[in-house]
């Protein structure tokens, strides 16, 4: 049985590392077992910022080194092979067909699990939306995710123009394939490296909204088969990522009379019955009623102003010639009798029900991974680590200063070091193989 929570567990979790704060430990601990003054934003070297950059890439290194994480980690599209073996459900590990051992363990959530049916890939996790876009994907406005009961929303919002996107958009000037990489890389807040040459990005995607983050919700995919597409899921559990709403928005060049319900628009052909229209000279909940002609609709009521201006198309489902939407569905069936089972403890997953083909990367697997805790161990390996960092960096003695005494600055960088590493050997876990 894991441990779940002990008394010695580092508890004061609160990541921000651009403020030196981390998940196995912070500036505070840091500065108290060096036994200097506590870093400061900017009258200090090195600066909060600095030490938490520091913090940032010993964490990392302590992951690698113990082969698990104590923080939430993402795992992408990992590929594996699938042997079929119809074990009895006799025996210890029994009633499965067949399983894969993830190269994490400690799993949080599947987010993705598709497996090969002998002609695609077929989902078997998590609430699950998919976006297809069409040969007038250029005339998308913006994609919206919205968490459930009509909660808080994120809007992506497409951009024409290179030398004009920002950071929390995505560029829909070149391809469809190139234009989901973009939103891929918006919906995960990720370096958008496939597509940085060509938009001259410099930094990572990022998205919030009343000061939540997307990334924290939502995980997007391409279809490893079809480029035009791209699958969202819910980063929520089963049922409730199935209440997640997606939306896409278009805008037209309209003119409104006041106290009429026809509307005149730039090109109907891309507009839908049951669209929500908003904008100037339209008040309350107006929908699309019908669709006349080219350039003619009518709307659920009356317009509230005459007047020209661009007003505002929404749909949950598909826009004509632009893009098709279809929204979450939860395709997860995890459970012992279902169509797949989950050791997470280990990272193995077993398949039943429903299940790959026996043939090499037959499964492709997006997970969440990382223990609920951080044991003392780890975070004193973590401090001592960061601690020495910050004296081989300090060339000049400015922070450690040579006191004469009998352990000189080397002498305490090479006991830190020595100190973390140490506690790290012993902290590997055992990875037992089933046959």
């Amino acid at each position: 049985m894991g441990l779940t929570i002990s008394p010695s567990d580092y508890t004061s979790i609160n990541p921000s590392y651009s403020d030196g704060r981390g998940f196995y430990t912070d500036a505070t601990e840091v500065a108290n077992l060096l036994q200097v003054p506590a870093f400061h934003a900017t009258n200090t070297y090195p600066t909060l910022a600095q030490v938490g950059a520091i913090i940032k890439r010993v964490e990392g290194m302590v992951d690698e080194k113990v082969k698990r994480s104590f923080r939430p980690l993402l795992i992408k599209k990992e590929f594996h092979n699938f042997e079929y073996r119809n074990v009895p459900g006799n025996t210890l590990y029994g009633g499965y067909v067949g399983f894969i051992e993830l190269t994490q363990m400690k799993i949080r959530k599947v987010v993705s699990l598709q497996v090969w049916d002998g002609t695609d890939y077929k989902e078997l996790a998590s609430a699950q939306a998919q976006i297809e876009l069409l040969e007038n994907f250029r005339d998308l406005d913006s994609i919206i995710l919205q968490l459930p009961d009509s909660g808080v929303s994120f809007t992506m919002a497409a951009e024409n123009t290179v030398a004009s996107l920002g950071n929390d958009e995505f560029c829909n000037t070149f391809g469809i394939k190139t234009t989901n990489n973009e939103i891929v890389s918006l919906v995960n807040e990720s370096f958008p490296s496939s597509t940085s040459t060509f938009t001259g990005a410099t930094a990572p995607k990022a998205l919030t909204s009343s000061s939540l983050s997307i990334s924290d919700f939502f995980y997007a995919q391409k279809d490893t088969q079809n480029g035009k597409v791209v699958f969202i899921s819910s980063l929520l559990s089963g049922d409730d990522g199935a209440d997640c709403v997606i939306k896409a928005t278009i805008k037209q060049s309209c003119t409104t009379v006041n106290a009429d319900a026809t509307l005149t628009v730039a090109d109907s052909s891309k507009l839908a019955v049951g669209m929500t229209v908003t904008g100037t000279g339209i008040s309350g909940t107006i929908t699309i009623a019908s669709i006349t002609d080219s350039t003619t609709v009518e709307l659920s009521g009356t317009a509230t102003g005459s007047g020209t201006n661009t007003l505002t198309f929404t749909t949950t489902g598909n826009i004509p010639t632009v893009c098709n939407l279809t929204a979450f569905t939860d395709k997860e069936d995890m459970r012992r009798l279902g169509d797949y089972w989950l050791l997470n403890e280990e990272g193995r997953i077993f398949f039943l029900q429903d299940y790959p083909y026996n043939t090499r990367n037959s499964v492709i697997v997006s997970y969440l991974a990382g223990d609920g805790r951080v044991p003392a161990t780890i975070h004193e390996a973590t401090t001592k680590l960061v601690a020495a960092e910050i004296i081989r960096h300090d060339d000049q003695s400015i922070l450690i200063t040579e006191t004469g005494g009998n352990i000189s600055t080397k002498e305490k960088y090479d006991i830190l070091k020595k100190e973390g590493m140490d506690i790290l050997k012993g902290k590997g876990d055992i990875v037992y193989f089933i046959d």
